[in-house]
């Protein structure tokens, strides 16, 4: 039985099957928020539903068989762990206000199309392990934004009192400049006043125009250059480098379980296997080497 579930579980037409069902969960998850649908074909919906419930149950069920006497180690993959909290929760009753959670909850399957997929397992995992790092600059762009938020508002905040009139205004202009959502437009008001660009409709708020041609250039320029083009190359850059180390982890991580799910005398068979193939490539290649050498070619048209 632990065989033959382990067989199945590791197959790719399990593994295709249950992407289709999370797939399926989506949809019905989503033709469940049109109140029409919900009308005309509850009853399919609420099958489906519960159907898709019994499945993912089964699912857990055959893959903690397929581990044996060890299947309380399936709840060391914290992936399993989430999967396992999505199928609990969806047994629990709930009535009532309680409605809107049970429909979140239904929601959360989606989500298990992350471990499906082993490409989004991975991004996901290089995201969960690069916070630590992605933390330390988040605080240097913190440090970058409060000190350019009071620049602003000592420089600016006379003329522009929209963008930069007080200290929050000044962080969250700079989160839109950061983004690069229409950030010229800041530079400008700040570069020729507030009485000549920007302030059309609301003049009243412009009260003490001030343009600052040079100065304004060069704090909206330098802050663009600093927070958007090298700070978040920083935060790729400590992604791609987490990456290598995640693929790394995993690849690790499926030799274990993979000496762990299989009997010592498969694995000592498929040793041995490699072993040979090995041995005959070096033959392969050691015939090669002989065929190639210049005494050999003579050796053989003198015999010929």
């Amino acid at each position: 039985m632990k065989t033959y579930c382990l067989k199945l579980t590791e197959s790719t037409g399990f593994q295709i099957f249950f992407i289709g069902i999370i797939l399926l969960a989506a949809v019905v998850v989503g033709m469940q928020t049109y109140p029409s649908m919900v009308e005309r074909h509850g009853q399919i919906l609420d099958f489906l539903d519960n159907l898709i419930l019994w499945l993912f149950a089964l699912e857990i069920v055959l893959k903690m068989i397929a581990l044996g006497r060890n299947c309380l180690s399936f709840f060391k993959d914290g992936w399993n762990c989430f999967d396992f909290f999505i199928v609990a929760a969806g047994f629990s009753p709930f009535s009532g206000q309680s409605i809107i959670v049970m429909r979140l909850l239904r929601l959360l399957r989606v989500l298990r199309l992350i471990k499906a997929i082993p490409e989004l397992k991975l991004l996901v995992n290089t995201l969960l392990r690069s916070i630590p790092s992605m933390g330390i600059i988040a605080v240097l762009l913190f440090l970058l934004f409060y000190i350019y938020a009071v620049m602003g508002v000592f420089m600016f905040g006379e003329n522009d009192p929209v963008h930069f009139g007080s200290l929050h205004l000044g962080l969250l202009s700079l989160f839109r400049i950061v983004t690069l959502e229409d950030w010229t437009d800041i530079m400008y008001i700040a570069m020729y006043g507030c009485d000549n660009y920007g302030y059309g409709g609301i003049e009243s708020l412009c009260v003490n125009p001030k343009a600052n041609p040079v100065m304004g250039w060069v704090f909206f320029v330098s802050f663009v250059m600093i927070g958007t083009f090298i700070l978040f190359n920083m935060l790729i850059g400590v992604i791609l480098e987490n990456m290598q180390t995640t693929k790394a982890v995993e690849k690790d991580e499926a030799e274990r379980e993979f000496l762990a799910s299989h009997p010592k005398d498969e694995v000592v068979k498929l040793v041995f296997k490699i072993k040979k193939d090995m041995e005959q490539l070096e033959t392969h290649l050691h015939s090669l080497e002989l065929i190639e050498d210049p005494e050999f070619k003579k050796r053989v048209a003198k015999s010929g």
